[in-house]
């Protein structure tokens, strides 16, 4: 998707309306799916968001007790944990006197239905998101604070996680809040063998540069969403794990073979920094990248 679309998605007016509010922005992401994530702190003022041409996924992160939703049936307070939908064409009106934070997911209507398409099988162009104010769902729960929260949305690999993940609440969003929503996933089996090799190929060929689930889904001719199910019947775990297991792995053979700086080592593997080649090195090895090399010089020497 072009930079232009891209900044189009991004300036539309949740987004907007926060950006020019009492809020502020800590974290956002934008991937070239046309979706996009943000993290945002508030705590006094109001908003108001007026037919919005795109749908947000609001989730409370920490405090909100305060916050209500302004309704003519009655205001409602939010609170911890508490998820929000807001379709696109919605209009509503919210006021906060107290700091509370939140996540968005920011979506378009043509995603839900291009992933009922892709996923389902099924005519997409009936499914509607539903609103919905402050309500309890720990899928939405687990799935943002032990996985989306702490992914490192700067870091290459990780976006890999981050766009399944994507893909993992639109399909929850459809089965448990949409309308007129097709429910039996289309089965599915691994890769067939070329598609593994020719997926294998590409991640060795660009372990040093930045790619998403896209690229690879494109090179099998699968959606993202089959290609990273069928990934990981064929390889038994995510493409994001697998990414880094390799990266990983080719450190480990530059440290055993030559004497270039960890940093230099972290870009040909395609880390975002030493420190990140370091955490990844040390959670799958055991050691960091410096005992590592040490201790391989002294075993080659002795």
């Amino acid at each position: 998707m072009s930079t232009g679309i891209l900044k189009g998605m991004k300036n539309k007016r949740v987004f907007n309306v926060l950006a020019d509010n009492t809020a502020q922005l800590h974290n956002e992401l934008w991937l070239n799916n046309g979706m996009g994530s943000a993290v945002w702190s508030n705590c006094h003022g109001s908003a108001f968001y007026d037919t919005p041409s795109h749908h947000t996924l609001s989730f409370y992160l920490k405090g909100g007790q305060s916050t209500q939703r302004l309704m003519n049936s009655g205001n409602v307070h939010g609170g911890e944990n508490k998820l929000c939908l807001m379709p696109q064409g919605h209009r509503s009106e919210w006021a906060f006197s107290t700091p509370f934070r939140f996540f968005h997911f920011y979506f378009e209507q043509e995603h839900l239905q291009d992933f009922a398409a892709q996923v389902f099988d099924k005519e997409g162009r009936h499914i509607e998101l539903k609103e919905k104010t402050y309500v309890d769902d720990k899928f939405v729960n687990q799935l943002i604070r032990e996985t989306i929260l702490k992914l490192d949305w700067n870091e290459a690999t990780d976006k890999l996680m981050i766009s399944h993940s994507q893909q993992l609440l639109l399909l929850h969003l459809i089965r448990q809040h949409c309308h007129n929503a097709p429910q039996t996933v289309i089965s599915s089996g691994g890769l067939s063998t070329i598609n593994q090799r020719r997926v294998q190929d590409y991640i060795q060929a660009n372990l040093s540069t930045a790619f998403t689930i896209g690229d690879l889904a494109a090179l099998t001719h699968l959606s993202d969403f089959h290609f990273a199910r069928m990934f990981k019947v064929s390889f038994g775990c995510s493409p994001h794990q697998y990414v880094l297991s390799q990266r990983v792995d080719l450190a480990r053979q530059l440290l055993s073979s030559g004497d270039m700086t960890l940093a230099n080592i972290a870009l040909a593997c395609g880390f975002s920094s030493q420190q990140h080649l370091s955490q990844q090195f040390k959670h799958r090895i055991g050691v960091s990248p410096a005992l590592f090399r040490r201790e391989f010089r002294n075993g080659a020497q002795s």
